[in-house]
């Protein structure tokens, strides 16, 4: 009822202003709220995710489309978040650990809008919606929001998990940093269970020191396959012990263990990604976080060490999910079999 109440005075905001109009061609429209000026003002909200716009005609239409549409996340996650990430320009997220406060993310700076009271919509709004012309409408086209279901919003999920890439400061030289997927993913993972953050500093020092430890300990520090980097660089090095290796799994098992608000770490071919920030062919042998999962795109949303860009990088859930397979420890091994594996970290 509250989200209701919101949204009609939302409506109501946009029938009272009369914007100027913004000529945007169909690509820059994405995540914005438009206002038809060469009408009665009527407003639509274009999706992220498919490019789509959804009429905001009444408040039951306006609940429907924040419910179906927008992207669960955690709430330290958004309440410590002062600039998102571009991948969530535009979308709204609604805060799962609360009473599910919505937020805007504006696309013009990528900061957050609190949209959970009236006045706080009437300035957001006023503020930031945009006019378009009649013609400039027609080029986006209509979404149907009975094309997704009534419970896509809590499967959509956003782990809060800090991010390093593993050459904080661009080290690619240092062959334990080019070989750190499995470190750097380890910290993220043990990062978040454990509720800390870390500044590039110590990441780099978290790194080098567990490939360090392995070399010295275990002999090996380049390629850990899915065991080792659990028994090597998470329960011996960082001494965390809520983890496990899932072996043979399927795509529902990774989105089942994110639904249940475990991180996973994936081993991959990355060669089979198509990531264009990889250094081409990119890495056979790598290692990730999964943070999330976006029922309506069907993306899995991860860490990824590999690049700097790697921050909440999403893949198509098909393309990475064959491109899922654990490898053995040692340098460059080569791979005889297909071993869907992954660890999973609890809290």
């Amino acid at each position: 009822m509250k989200k209701t109440i919101v949204f009609f005075v939302i409506l109501a905001i946009f029938s009272s202003f009369g914007l100027a109009n913004i000529a945007y061609s169909a690509g820059e429209t994405s995540g914005y709220i438009l206002l038809q000026v060469q009408k009665n003002g009527e407003a639509w909200y274009v999706y992220p995710g498919n490019g789509e716009r959804y009429f905001l005609g009444r408040p039951d239409d306006s609940f429907a489309i924040m419910k179906k549409l927008a992207l669960g996340a955690k709430h330290d996650f958004i309440t410590n978040t002062k600039i998102f990430p571009a991948r969530l320009s535009g979308l709204i997220l609604l805060d799962t650990e609360r009473n599910g406060e919505a937020y805007y993310i504006y696309p013009k700076d990528n900061k957050k809008y609190f949209l959970g009271r009236p006045a706080d919509a009437f300035r957001i709004m006023s503020e930031l919606g945009q006019g378009i012309s009649n013609s400039n409408l027609k080029n986006i086209p209509i979404g149907n929001i009975a094309d997704t279901t009534s419970t896509t919003a809590n499967k959509n999920i956003l782990l809060s998990v800090p991010f390093t890439s593993q050459a904080p400061f661009g080290g690619w030289s240092d062959l334990r940093q080019e070989d750190g997927c499995e470190e750097a993913s380890s910290l993220m993972a043990v990062s978040w269970a454990r509720e800390q953050s870390f500044t590039k500093q110590e990441a780099l020092n978290k790194i080098l020191g567990s490939s360090d430890y392995t070399l010295k300990k275990y002999g090996e520090y380049r390629d850990l396959s899915a065991t080792d980097t659990l028994n090597w660089v998470i329960k011996d090095y960082f001494n965390y012990q809520k983890a496990i290796v899932k072996k043979n799994i399927t795509v529902d098992d990774i989105i089942n263990e994110l639904k249940n608000g475990h991180v996973v770490i994936a081993p991959m071919n990355g060669q089979l990604l198509g990531n264009p920030n990889y250094t081409q062919p990119g890495p056979k042998h790598h290692m990730m976080v999964i943070r999330g999962y976006d029922q309506i795109k069907k993306m899995f949303i991860t860490n990824d060490p590999g690049t700097r860009k790697g921050e909440l990088y999403e893949y198509d859930k098909n393309v990475f999910f064959e491109a899922i397979r654990d490898y053995k420890t040692g340098f460059q091994e080569p791979d005889t079999t297909v071993e869907k594996n992954i660890i999973v970290v609890s809290k």
